[in-house]
């Protein structure tokens, strides 16, 4: 069906036409001033005011199984929403991990005392009372990742002599909270961009075992992962490449 417009305003002259006219129209295109073509992209190119600017929508990311993080969407996501839902909060399942459902994960997260990661990790799932296949899972957890440290380190050492890059989330270049998800990921498991939220998100543990994180600082300024007696295989600083070296100085541990 067309668009309805009223029959008063079918036949209205243009704004332009009542203000200048035709002649008007030629006299404001004679007249005109040239603006040269890089100033006319670098104006295109400025933002918007804040008052008109289109929200951004954050592209769906790919994550394992039930850990659901911002920008997920499907299944787990509506059940995340509708186990949300049971537990008192007012929000809809439409399948799609947006604000709303962060900034009410991050609420549900708190109140039970959990690290405020805002992704639907293990221990936020078993605070909402489990996921189907996620009993096995816990129930074998410590054989699960014992199974898995030495996959995350073979994984994290085929990216040797790789560049550090500062914002790097790819083999063409890593920084060291960048290499750290991808080889998890690589692994099946899905944890936090920055290094601090790693930190925040992992549980700590004081006798390390390969394939864990190593962080430095709290909150963590740097990431790497435990290659096993006392060495790490990290993405260090600019002008460097990713390897196996010792470790030095006081760092923490953690594990997903």
């Amino acid at each position: 069906m067309g668009s309805y417009k009223p029959r008063h305003l079918k036949h209205e002259p243009s704004l332009v036409s009542n203000v200048v006219g035709r002649r008007g129209l030629a006299v404001a295109a004679a007249t005109a001033t040239v603006v040269p073509v890089a100033l006319a992209e670098s104006a295109s190119a400025a933002p918007a005011p804040a008052a008109v600017a289109a929200p951004v929508k954050a592209a769906p990311v790919k994550t394992a199984g039930w850990n659901v993080a911002y920008g997920s969407t499907g299944y787990y996501v509506e059940l995340l929403q509708y186990r949300l839902q049971r537990a008192g909060y007012s929000i809809a399942k439409d399948r799609q991990f947006g604000p709303k459902t962060l900034a009410t994960l991050r609420s549900f997260q708190w109140r039970k005392g959990l690290a405020v990661t805002g992704w639907a990790n293990d221990a936020t799932w078993r605070a909402l009372g489990g996921v189907p296949g996620m009993s096995a899972a816990s129930t074998s957890r410590s054989t699960v990742r014992t199974a898995s440290s030495s996959s995350i380190v073979r994984i994290a050492q085929q990216y040797h002599g790789v560049p550090y890059v500062w914002g790097g989330t790819t083999p063409r270049g890593f920084d060291c909270s960048g290499f750290t998800q991808y080889v998890y990921r690589k692994a099946g498991i899905n944890i936090p961009r920055t290094a601090s939220a790693q930190q925040s998100a992992a549980r700590r543990v004081y006798t390390p075992q390969p394939g864990d994180l190593v962080f430095s600082g709290f909150p963590a300024y740097h990431v790497s992962i435990y290659a096993g007696n006392g060495y790490e295989v990290s993405a260090r600083m600019p002008g460097t490449v990713i390897v196996t070296k010792k470790i030095y100085g006081y760092k923490s541990y953690g594990r997903f």
